[in-house]
């Protein structure tokens, strides 16, 4: 323990009747403000820190003392507290350590002639240690002053009343970066608008809207902030990019920027819109929303989103049958039959909460090429979401990759019937399926918490061909659909590819083979 000064026996005897029982008198209202600063950087060994202090509302005092206590006692000279500046005639005592502490420290100051009215202001010193550094946190906190006319007429102030605090060498503030996140679903799909309809913002099917949500470094969402977004036809109809007074039109393989600005809520959007008749082929757009906005370091930073939308043409797809059923585990199981099938690659279930905005949920489940004899195919979906009612359609695939989709069916749940289901306790990647493959294959990976996902499949030479995820996702499990295309919506050539997910720190890269 450090030794304080000796006081002398004069002193020490004033000392003692300064720290006497406090009652409530005329200083009771007395306040403290602190003028110096609360926060004080680059602090060094034994460097002495002085704190100024304005007080209001002094009635007739003669005498107070005041006491601090210091977060780590090692971090300062004890022996150095005092009070350097005591206007008003009154004569400082030295700091003594409050008994039964080794943080706390009480100085004081009395005056012998007339007491003190009004205003007033004092500062106290204290010295750290030859241990401290600059990368040394501590904090002084004033714990209680006794303030009065004499020792029996005090009035006492807790560190609540009297709030100052001062903190040597605060860490420097957190870098927080601004933020572009999806504020739609990422990954749609939709119905062809009739032709004609797709030109203009009527309401009609093809309509679908993307938007994003920004967000600067302060964590503010502020309006005017330019969202530039670029739409590249991997299909084979035109995509049009509607306006709200002209639209603009994306043939297939080409791409088209266009830009946009954030509103009050920081948010922003582009509508989107495909029209094709009943022989019409698949097309899908590949959607990238950008913006650049500063760090709080003055730092700029790239923001992304992607977005993938798929327009179909919804047909019966030949389907004898197709229907659902709730089972006593709360899962729906799906079955559907086909009298005959030509090149039937197989099928693939999407499901919709709004019958609007439609996810896939199933892998590839086999067809049987051609055959006139009748089949039967099922499905169970366990990873029910959170609603009363789920929409489902079938998108069956050829041998050649054009796909079609059945109509739409709805399932009823009960409120209570579906429960959360367990999120995996790992992140992983699974081999893709099938594989070897020819058109498409399906990627799975689990993730055990939110992160931000980046899958990506490269050839041999270790260039990328096609980023299916650059975004941020919660936890669960994800499926991923390659159908052999780069970037560009142009089929590449067979041979061996790599595909690699990175997700927070996990990363791991898979091999697969494509057969034309």
């Amino acid at each position: 323990m450090q030794r304080l000064r000796r006081a002398t026996p004069i002193a020490l005897a004033l000392f003692l009747a300064l720290a006497s029982g406090a009652f409530a008198g005329d200083n009771e209202g007395v306040t403290f403000s602190l003028t110096s600063s609360s926060t004080i950087s680059g602090v060094g060994p034994g460097e002495t820190i002085t704190l100024d202090i304005a007080a209001s509302g002094f009635v007739g005092v003669k005498q107070y003392d005041v006491t601090i206590t210091v977060s780590d006692p090692a971090a300062f000279d004890l022996q150095s507290v005092s009070l350097p500046s005591v206007p008003g005639g009154f004569i400082a005592l030295g700091g003594q350590l409050v008994s039964g502490t080794t943080d706390q420290v009480r100085v004081g100051a009395a005056n012998f002639s007339s007491g003190l009215d009004g205003d007033s202001e004092l500062s106290l010193s204290i010295t750290t240690s030859a241990d401290f550094t600059t990368e040394t946190e501590a904090t002084i906190t004033f714990t209680s002053i006794s303030i009065g006319p004499s020792s029996s007429d005090r009035d006492e102030l807790d560190a609540d009343a009297i709030g100052i605090a001062v903190t040597l060498n605060p860490p420097a503030p957190a870098v927080t970066d601004p933020t572009l996140t999806a504020g739609s679903a990422t990954d749609i799909s939709t119905d062809f608008s009739a032709v004609g309809d797709g030109g203009s913002a009527d309401g009609s099917d093809g309509e679908t809207s993307l938007s994003v949500a920004f967000a600067d470094a302060s964590g503010a969402s502020p309006s005017g902030q330019e969202i530039i977004w670029t739409v590249v036809n991997n299909g084979s109809e035109s995509i049009f990019i509607l306006g709200d007074s002209a639209s603009e039109e994306v043939a297939f393989g080409e791409e088209a920027s266009v830009s946009s600005t954030t509103d009050a809520d920081g948010a922003s959007s582009l509508v989107l819109d495909a029209e094709g008749g009943e022989f019409a082929g698949s097309t899908s757009a590949s959607v990238t929303a950008r913006a650049s906005a500063d760090n709080s370091e003055g730092d700029t930073l790239a923001l992304d989103v992607d977005f993938s939308v798929t327009w179909d043409v919804p047909v019966p797809a030949e389907l004898a049958s197709f229907a659902a059923d709730v089972t006593v585990d709360q899962d729906i199981q799906l079955q559907w039959s086909v009298a005959s099938q030509t090149n039937n690659l197989g099928w693939e279930v999407y499901r919709s909460i709004d019958n609007d905005v439609f996810e896939r949920v199933s892998n590839l489940i086999a067809g049987d090429g051609t055959s006139d004899t009748f089949g039967s195919f099922d499905f169970l979906d366990q990873d029910l979401p959170m609603t009363n009612v789920v929409y489902y359609y079938l998108r069956q695939i050829d041998l050649n990759g054009t796909a079609t989709r059945s109509s739409t069916i709805e399932v009823a749940l009960a409120p209570t019937a579906v429960l959360e289901q367990a999120l995996p306790l790992n992140t992983t990647l699974a081999q893709n399926f099938p594989n070897p493959f020819n058109p498409e294959t399906t990627i799975q990976f689990d993730l055990a918490a939110e992160t931000t996902v980046s899958l990506r499949v490269y050839d041999m030479t270790g260039q990328v061909v096609r980023t299916l995820v650059s975004a941020n996702r919660s936890a669960g499990t994800y499926t991923e659909l390659w159908n052999g295309t780069n970037e560009q919506g142009v089929k590449v050539g067979s041979g061996v590819y790599f595909y690699e997910l990175k997700a927070g720190a996990f990363s791991s890269k898979k091999k697969m083979t494509l057969l034309q």
